[in-house]
């Protein structure tokens, strides 16, 4: 019987151990507060964003969240909410959301580890290209809303639209 080897080291690594070495080959600053807790910054297509990446050893859940480059108003919510809901019903995984008290935007998700199965470095790549595509794709959509004056379904169907070839 063969037995696949390769990624030994990584089952039993905390997985912030492994975000801070996609971070390194990423040229993402970063800074690891403690064992379990890294905070980042990830440039996007739009804009930078700010990552909290945090592991629970009891639970075996790693969570993220990228907190958007955009500040929304108190008198914006109304705005922003319908467009928020209206992502989340696109989305597999994760969720968006406002933080009312920052008035800022963020992605959140997480990732369950099983009891015989850690998080390994290609899902650790996983999470990190999927977030950063997920929140550069909704980006223009809270763009067209807050500053086009575009409904959130127009602004979620602006902002989802292929094109083809470059200008």
């Amino acid at each position: 019987m063969y037995v696949d080897n390769s990624d030994l080291k990584s089952k039993n690594k905390n997985p912030i151990d492994l975000l801070e070495d996609a971070l390194i080959n990423y040229k993402w600053p970063y800074n690891r507060t403690d064992n379990n807790t890294l905070f980042a910054e990830a440039k996007g297509n739009w804009c930078d964003y700010h990552l909290t990446l945090a592991w629970s050893q009891d639970k075996k859940i790693l969570q993220y969240s990228w907190l958007y480059n955009i500040k929304i108003t108190p008198s914006k919510y109304s705005l922003v909410y319908p467009l928020i809901n209206k992502i989340n019903l696109n989305l597999a995984s994760g969720h968006i959301e406002l933080w009312d008290e920052e008035g800022m935007i963020m992605f959140r998700n997480s990732e369950i580890a099983s009891r015989n199965i850690n998080i390994d470095r290609n899902e650790i790549d996983y999470i990190l290209n999927s977030c950063l595509e997920e929140c550069d794709k909704y980006y223009p959509a809270f763009q067209f809303v807050l500053w086009g004056k575009k409904s959130p379904v127009q602004a979620l169907e602006a902002s989802l639209l292929d094109t083809l070839g470059e200008a």
